[in-house]
């Protein structure tokens, strides 16, 4: 898909869902989500760069490049880095536009696969840079498909929040004070594997705990388990909040914070607001 015949396309993947007994199944893609950067350059160099963006089950995704101003034909040099994981593999991308000069325009297009059929995630980032005159426009779009297959096989109970993203022990880790965070869900990893039980949340025998008792905005961590009330939960089922049994700041819920969906992201206990990026399933 190009916007004019002046845009660099680089097709990086585009993958279909076959249904059982051989009937084929439309792909269920959400609208196209972009990001867009911009950089003019008089006799100097512009340097447009999309920061890392993570890309949930995508199901196309293209990079368009475009001189707005400047007339003739200029070189523009694209590097990008990106990966894609599914389970607990991961694999680069690899693309041969990455490093080379190309000419603005005409339009070039390069299509590059991903290295899994369906992925969970794909981290990418991109730079253009142009060497030359005028406006330099580059946009990252991509749509979210359907996984292929579901993302919690029975035996590994997954803890759903905010955009999709799951509880998960940083490095599959036993350790007291392991940071507890959200991450892409994944029911074949064994760090997601969180049960709710007694009251407490517990993975591989440590538990979600409110760090020293600490209050609103405090971060949470993976600590023994003994029932004291900084690791204690009430869930609510009809809004799905962690409600923390300390009284001692107040109502207190399990939050995840600035409403992020960004991997790695540390969760707090923040005062309940019955909002999204507080709601558990």
């Amino acid at each position: 898909m190009m916007r004019s015949p002046r845009r660099l396309v680089v097709a990086l993947a585009v993958f279909a869902l076959v249904a059982a007994g051989g009937v084929t199944a439309s792909l269920a893609a959400s609208a196209v989500t972009a990001q867009t950067c911009s950089a003019s350059a008089d006799v100097s160099v512009a340097t447009c760069t999309i920061p890392t963006q993570t890309l949930l089950y995508p199901a196309a995704i293209q990079i368009d490049i475009e001189l707005t101003t400047g007339g003739a034909a200029q070189d523009v040099v694209v590097t990008w880095h990106g990966y894609c994981a599914q389970g607990a593999r991961k694999a680069v991308i690899t693309s041969p536009l990455n490093g080379t000069t190309v000419a603005v325009p005409p339009t070039t297009a390069v299509k590059v696969p991903l290295p899994y059929t369906v992925p969970d995630y794909c981290d990418i980032s991109t730079t253009a840079t142009l060497n030359g005159t005028g406006t330099l426009e580059m946009t990252l779009e991509w749509t979210q498909g359907t996984p292929a297959s579901p993302s919690a096989p029975a035996g590994v109970p997954l803890i759903k929040g905010y955009g999709g993203k799951c509880l998960d022990d940083k490095g599959n880790s036993r350790a007291d004070r392991t940071e507890v965070i959200i991450w892409t869900c994944n029911g074949a990893d064994s760090a997601q594997g969180w049960k709710f039980t007694n009251g407490e949340l517990v993975h591989d025998g440590r538990c979600a705990n409110d760090r020293a008792n600490g209050g609103s905005g405090t971060k949470v961590i993976l600590w023994t388990c003994d029932r004291a009330p900084d690791e204690t939960w009430t869930h609510t089922g009809s809004d799905g909040e962690f409600v923390l049994s300390s009284r001692t700041h107040g109502l207190l819920c399990l939050d995840d914070p600035g409403y992020s969906t960004t991997n790695r992201t540390q969760l707090i206990v923040f005062a309940c607001r019955n909002t999204s990026n507080q709601h558990w399933t």
